[in-house]
């Protein structure tokens, strides 16, 4: 916190975009750390319907800003698009504005592309579904095929200040591992020589329309959505207030598609599909083909209306 609060004569906090409820009752956080909801229009936390409610979340973080800290914002962070809570794709116009509050709190946009750098989401950053250029990009996961290996891109003139630039302050006991280089070399070749963009591009457009049809044909099919090989999906117990399916339901669900060959982050109601990216269309299709079957079972023998 202190570290990103160094940049630029920055002495103040850091707001960060978030939708995971796994975070929720931790705190207090902190100082100089806040959080504001994250852009989750199927789930929006202020019951609104987006276009009508004009970017609320947005305003929301300007206030948060205004009334909850120094007015000193050093960065704000952000997923492109989210991960963890869901595979949420927030519209079109929300990272823009997002970028318009940095910029006008003179703060650094820090764009968090673990997840969806590196071809996952049809483009080499997710980022780039925006047309928004960060400040700072934080990547790791995908550019290492496993091995555990992570990174900070930012441009040169972010480089060179203090406390970035000074002898160290960039550096740790593990820095430059050789073998990570190799690793992350290794994986970008693949990526390019591979056309893996074009294929989580083209493959996950075919994947997100098999899984779209599921919601006209399970009552319990809430909302399908995504971008290349990042795909959410949510599992309801009740369609107009989109309760969400009970785990013991979720659980059924992801023993009943291991039964059928199918390792699916299905044990959550708010499913996440991210599969390789080198996986090929006949395989996608078994994978929907296997979904659709598990689904039916459910539909069938379980009672899946029921709470907690």
């Amino acid at each position: 916190m202190g570290f990103w609060g160094g940049f630029h004569g920055k002495t103040g906090g850091v707001i960060g975009l978030i939708g995971d409820e796994s975070k929720q009752g931790y705190g207090p956080l902190p100082g100089g750390r806040y959080q504001v909801p994250y852009a989750d229009c199927y789930r929006c936390p202020f019951k609104l319907e987006y276009p009508s409610c004009g970017l609320s979340c947005v305003d929301f973080a300007r206030e948060q800003i205004k009334n909850s800290s120094a007015g000193d914002i050093a960065a704000i962070i952000v997923e492109p698009i989210q991960g963890t809570a869901g595979n949420v794709i927030p519209p079109d116009d929300w990272m823009p504005a997002i970028k318009s509050v940095a910029k006008d709190e003179g703060a650094l946009l820090i764009a968090d592309e673990m997840i969806t750098g590196f071809g996952r989401t049809g483009k080499m950053w997710g980022v780039e579904h925006s047309g928004v250029t960060p400040d700072i990009v934080t990547v790791g996961k995908g550019m290492g095929s496993g091995f555990p290996v992570s990174g900070v891109l930012m441009s040169d003139e972010l480089g060179r200040a203090e406390p970035f630039s000074k002898p160290s302050a960039s550096s740790s006991s593990y820095g430059g591992n050789p073998l990570a280089a190799v690793a992350v070399s290794e994986t970008i070749k693949a990526i390019r020589d591979e056309r893996l963009i074009e294929n989580s591009r083209k493959v996950g457009a075919i994947l997100l329309a098999r899984l779209t049809a599921l919601k006209e044909k399970y009552e319990f099919v809430g909302d399908v959505r995504g971008k290349g090989l990042l795909i959410g999906i949510d599992l309801v117990r009740n369609l107009k207030t989109k309760a969400l399916m009970s785990r013991r339901v979720t659980e059924v669900i992801f023993r009943e598609a291991l039964k059928r060959g199918l390792l699916l982050m299905g044990y959550f109601p708010r499913v996440r599909i991210n599969p390789p990216l080198v996986i090929t269309e006949a395989q996608a299709e078994a994978g929907a083909g296997i979904l659709d079957e598990v689904f039916a079972y459910v539909r069938d023998h379980v009672d899946w209306r029921v709470a907690e």
